[in-house]
């Protein structure tokens, strides 16, 4: 079973970010200004000169949508709006939390949100925070690929969820082919190491599940990865 998304409609050259949200590239021979959904750095994704694939967007101040990046020998998801989506797919056809059903989509918390709120086999309720990995060093998913304050806060919030009583789970998405372990990335953002520990240590689960995505444009679920925290 594999998870199929829209195919994108538009290629191009990557040729440089703007800001967070914004890049320009070659599509059709003109550049254009292409947004990005993705927050984190993706420095090691988004280099000037490689493919990448889009959807057309005809609304807002860019024209393109970007979805993916081709590195030659794999296809990298850069679109974090469809993780929860994807988490959700994983999660209802048993391949993580096997038994959960998926109740809600965002749920509110506190004065935020999570990602997913479950329901587990003991009818006990679960909330889930979804982060997207696309950062691979040597073997070796990590996040974040940028400090991240809103993660660290999630972390201790998930720890919150817990002394309240509820189920508490952080389900990391890996979109890197040769990945083979998850370890938080602690020489780039200790903080959210430690909130990420912190959480463990107050019975938040954490899972690290690897996927990738075809040229057919369908994400094959490949497995759960070993954790490592330091």
């Amino acid at each position: 079973m594999s998870y199929i998304i829209k195919k994108p409609d538009a290629e191009g050259i990557f040729i440089k970010r703007l800001n967070r949200f914004v890049g320009i590239g070659i599509i059709n021979g003109r550049e254009e200004l292409v947004h990005i959904h993705d927050p984190g750095r993706l420095t090691e994704l988004l280099r000037p000169g490689v493919r990448f694939f889009a959807y057309s967007k005809f609304t807002g101040k860019t024209r393109f949508y970007l979805t993916a990046v081709d590195l030659g020998d794999e296809l990298v998801l850069v679109n974090s709006a469809i993780h929860n989506e994807i988490a959700a797919w994983l999660i209802s056809n048993g391949y993580v939390l096997n038994g959960y059903e998926v109740v809600r989509r965002e749920p509110h918390f506190g004065s935020g949100r999570f990602d997913l709120l479950l329901k587990s086999p003991s009818s006990d309720y679960a909330l889930v925070e979804v982060k997207g990995v696309t950062l691979e060093e040597n073997g070796i998913a990590k996040f974040p690929d940028a400090p991240t304050m809103r993660g660290a806060r999630h972390m201790l919030e998930l720890a919150k969820a817990v002394e309240l009583g509820y189920e508490a789970h952080v389900l990391f998405l890996v979109f890197r082919t040769r990945a083979k372990l998850f370890m938080p990335n602690i020489a780039l953002d200790p903080r959210f190491t430690e909130a990420l520990k912190y959480a463990i240590n107050h019975g938040v689960k954490v899972l690290a599940y690897k996927l990738v995505l075809t040229r057919d444009w369908v994400i094959i679920p490949i497995g759960q990865l070993d954790i490592k925290m330091d």
